[in-house]
């Protein structure tokens, strides 16, 4: 029997991990069908949604395993308060792709055109820059035509590194709302287990298990806020480094 809750145990993991694979590897073909209209490529991209979705998969499953293991009884408001930390887990999955895509494009943009000062880089956004830039000037000789058109290029090729990093950055905002969740389920199983007080002499029985409620309510604020904060602060980084590259980008126009 224990060889058997074993095995179900690490094939829950396993599927959680594949399941999570797949997950990112559906958002990282959409991020390459983006990429492909303009001749990039990010590099690894498919092996990072494995490895990012696969971990995120692996930290579910031995949380289910754990929260299964913990538990003596079953508690839909428990329950759905230790769902938190899923929702937390796979959230950063999702995002941490996108941050870690966004730097890997950044880094190579920003060393191509640092280095040939025109964007010369083969298979970067910085070498269709000065493409069609050259070709705005061959067709637009007015210089009011030629910077509005040149912007609207700029915008869309800033947009296939800023669109994806911006959308995440907004998203980021509900993972702090995961952790409320559990907060609320929290504070609702001690309100459950106040109400069980009949005696005085139960009182210290409920305070114990009022202590259950009171972690799950901190533990899941907690988790979600030290998930959220690095996350914003790198995209924010990116972000000021994206701005710096567009500006970089622009000024290629009065070169």
């Amino acid at each position: 029997m224990y060889w058997v809750t074993v095995l179900t145990g690490v094939l829950l993991v396993a599927a959680c991990a594949v399941t999570g694979s797949i997950a990112l590897l559906f958002r990282a073909r959409g991020l390459a069908a983006l990429e492909q209209g303009f001749g990039v490529v990010t590099p690894h991209l498919r092996r990072l949604a494995t490895a990012i979705g696969g971990v995120a998969g692996v930290v579910i499953g031995l949380l289910v395993l754990y929260f299964a293991e913990d538990s003596d009884h079953f508690n839909l408001i428990e329950w759905i308060g230790r769902g938190s930390y899923l929702l937390v887990a796979g959230a950063s999955a999702g995002h941490l792709l996108i941050l870690v895509r966004t730097a890997l494009h950044l880094v190579r943009e920003e060393k191509a055109w640092g280095a040939n000062g025109d964007g010369a880089g083969a298979g970067t956004l910085g070498k269709r820059r000065i493409q069609q830039l050259q070709a705005l000037r061959r067709t637009h000789k007015h210089y009011i035509d030629l910077k509005t058109r040149d912007a609207q290029v700029v915008d869309e090729l800033v947009s296939i590194i800023g669109t994806p990093l911006m959308n995440t950055r907004q998203d980021l905002s509900r993972i702090p709302f995961y952790g409320y969740l559990g907060t609320v389920c929290g504070i609702l199983l001690m309100a459950e287990e106040l109400g069980r007080i009949n005696e005085a002499t139960e009182a210290f029985k409920v305070l114990i298990s009022m202590a259950g409620g009171l972690v799950l309510a901190f533990k899941t604020t907690l988790v979600a806020l030290l998930a959220f904060l690095p996350l914003r602060k790198a995209s924010d980084y990116l972000i000021r480094r994206v701005g710096a590259l567009e500006e970089a980008w622009n000024r290629a126009l009065e070169g």
